[in-house]
């Protein structure tokens, strides 16, 4: 039978008590998510033992050194945490993080969770651009990793199945490697014009890559987007700066008056 959610994957950050591994990998075939990996080491016997009846996502799962290998080659990454304050903006909840999910649905999309006794380290959290917050009993509000998972994606497999009444997908967002490009163009050209200071307190990959991940601009946004921070540049140095092309980025020309 075919998945219904063939674009989610799930990405388990060092789990470290047996079992765990299993009880997720149960949780993903009962709502139809056959994409697991894991950063760190493979399932163990107990995690087959705890699989019941979905050894074959265990046996498929991708194993990976780090964080950011695992998704390297994702659209969207959506890290699950249950740490929130100034540093660590909620983005979403569960809900809204299965419409985002569902309206992206020709997007390959990761939910990184965790270890379960620190989570992510700040690097790691880095690494995805969008945060959801389960919310929960604020006196005790860790969960146990399978029962994460499960909140998490039993909102994604509904949003699916309801997807003739609620938020409908669309096709015209941008890939994460197109998002890449252009967020490496923008930052260049930042560097080049001297907008950043000796000290620089934001970010502004992180926070760029946070916006293009909420905004999930189409190609022209982001032919648009390259188009004024090439102007940006000509204004400062009086030439413009050329970038990498592709395909179907740049739908009019590849070329324009401020010498694109």
């Amino acid at each position: 039978m075919k998945a219904l959610l063939p674009n989610v994957h799930i990405i388990l950050v060092e789990p470290v008590y047996a079992g765990n591994v299993g009880a997720v990998a149960r949780i993903m075939h009962n709502f139809s998510i056959p994409h697991l990996r894991i950063v760190g080491e493979v399932p163990q016997k107990n995690d087959y033992i705890m699989a019941v009846h979905s050894n074959h996502i265990l046996e498929e799962a991708l194993i990976f050194k780090t964080l950011a290998e695992a998704v390297a080659d994702l659209d969207r990454v959506i890290a699950l945490s249950r740490r929130v304050g100034k540093t660590k903006p909620v983005d979403m909840n569960p809900k809204a993080t299965a419409n985002y999910v569902q309206e992206l649905s020709h997007l390959q999309i990761g939910l990184v969770f965790g270890r379960e006794t620190y989570g992510l380290t700040d690097l790691e959290a880095d690494l995805c651009p969008l945060r959801c917050h389960i919310p929960s009993n604020p006196e005790f509000p860790s969960l146990n990793l399978a029962q994460a998972v499960t909140v998490a994606t039993w909102e994604i497999y509904q949003a699916r199945l309801d997807s003739s009444t609620g938020r409908q997908p669309r096709s015209d967002a941008a890939k994460g490697k197109e998002l890449d490009s252009v967020k490496r163009y923008m930052i260049e050209v930042m560097r080049e014009i001297g907008y950043f200071r000796s000290y620089e307190p934001t970010n502004w990959e992180s926070f760029l890559d946070k916006m293009f991940s909420q905004l999930n601009p189409s190609r022209e946004m982001l032919y648009r987007f390259r188009q004024m921070f090439n102007r940006f540049h000509v204004l400062v140095t009086g030439k413009g700066r050329g970038y990498e092309v592709h395909e179907g980025l740049n739908p009019e020309k590849k070329g324009d008056a401020d010498g694109e």
